[in-house]
């Protein structure tokens, strides 16, 4: 704010020297020399805020709270500007740059002016916010690719804790969103339904997109194979899951609820809406009923954010229970949750199948 001060004490009077050399200032709305002072300080506003921003050599090397800073840095000084131009205002008035006949001419063109340089730091302010919300998208995608590009979820069991992927993005988000203090109440909540509603896509599409095995993917594979069905993160989907898997992730589905509701940002915990009732369903003992077309009005109502598409994507993938299953008693592990056989699920296909066609 000083040198944007001192640089327009400077401009001014070199304009008033100028002026006394007998150079003429073209009229220009806003009274003739003083309009030029003014557009003067309201570049100076703009490189300013550029300045800040592009101050660090490397932007993508940014950390989170490297970022937030700087938009706290720019916002303390779009907090200054009315009382900085209106200092500027008086002071061309004390050296007579303002023209008693063009007195009121001027004042609205500096408020024209500042509203200028208040865009322009809005400008580099929303530039700074997408950057911050960029550096958690990527950090949250390199810590699901490394978590889950080879996970096991066809699990056999059942876990009582998340798993570490959740714990890991759940730290993560913990402390990015302690750092974010400087920005204002609605960026903030903006970036957290940001975060969590990029997590909670990603594994609704690591769920629900098709997996096509390739002839080169064994029995056992539980990702589909071609780079081009990855997702905008670089997973690829899930190719089998079975209902232990299931059940951990609705473990998983609850921990990311639970976080987000302890955020204080009200409704944060929606953005799982849709994975918590894809999960849901597939564990609920009522789902072959639930699936019959007369029932349909029925499974609305309890899961209004399933489809039967991407439930028929699911069952697709679904690793049914077999004999050997059976016979070594993997079958009374749980009663609290759906375990489909394989004809089960081959029969639950073909109902929904029959129902998109």
């Amino acid at each position: 704010v000083r040198s944007i001060h001192a640089r327009t004490i400077a401009f001014a009077f070199f304009a008033i020297c100028q002026e006394e050399l007998g150079q003429v200032f073209a009229f220009k709305k806003g009274g003739g020399i003083a309009g030029y002072v003014l557009d003067c300080v309201e570049n100076c506003v703009a490189v300013a805020a550029v300045g800040m921003k592009e101050g660090y050599q490397h932007l993508d090397e940014l950390t989170v709270e490297q970022a937030v800073q700087i938009i706290a840095n720019i916002s303390a000084l779009q907090s200054t500007l009315p009382r900085l131009f209106g200092i500027i205002m008086r002071g061309l008035c004390h050296v007579g740059m303002v023209r008693g006949d063009q007195l009121e001419e001027t004042f609205q063109y500096a408020d024209s002016t500042l509203r200028g340089a208040d865009k322009s730091c809005d400008q580099e302010i929303g530039a700074m916010y997408s950057l911050v919300y960029e550096i958690c998208r990527n950090k949250i995608d390199m810590l699901m690719n490394f978590s889950l590009e080879n996970f096991q979820w066809v699990s056999k069991s059942t876990r009582d804790m998340p798993n570490a992927y959740c714990e890991s993005l759940i730290e993560y988000m913990r402390n990015t969103f302690r750092s974010l203090s400087p920005m204002d109440e609605g960026s903030r909540a903006g970036l957290h339904f940001s975060c969590c509603g990029h997590i909670a896509e990603r594994l609704v599409k690591l769920l629900t997109d098709k997996a096509k095995p390739s002839k080169d993917d064994g029995e056992g594979s539980q990702h589909g194979p071609s780079v081009n069905e990855k997702d905008d993160g670089g997973l690829l989907p899930i190719n089998k899951i079975d209902a232990f898997g299931l059940k951990n992730l609705s473990v998983d589905v609850s921990e990311f609820m639970s976080f987000a509701d302890g955020t204080g940002v009200p409704q944060l915990g929606e953005c799982f809406n849709e994975l918590k009732c894809l999960v849901d369903v597939m564990l609920d003992r009522d789902l072959p009923m639930l699936l019959l077309p007369d029932n349909e009005s029925v499974r609305r109502r309890k899961y209004p954010f399933v489809t039967l598409d991407k439930v028929l994507s699911i069952l697709e993938k679904y690793s049914g229970m077999g004999l050997s299953d059976k016979l070594m008693g993997s079958s009374g592990k749980s009663t609290s949750i759906l375990m489909l056989e394989k004809k089960e699920v081959a029969h639950l296909t073909r109902l929904v199948r029959m129902q998109l066609s």
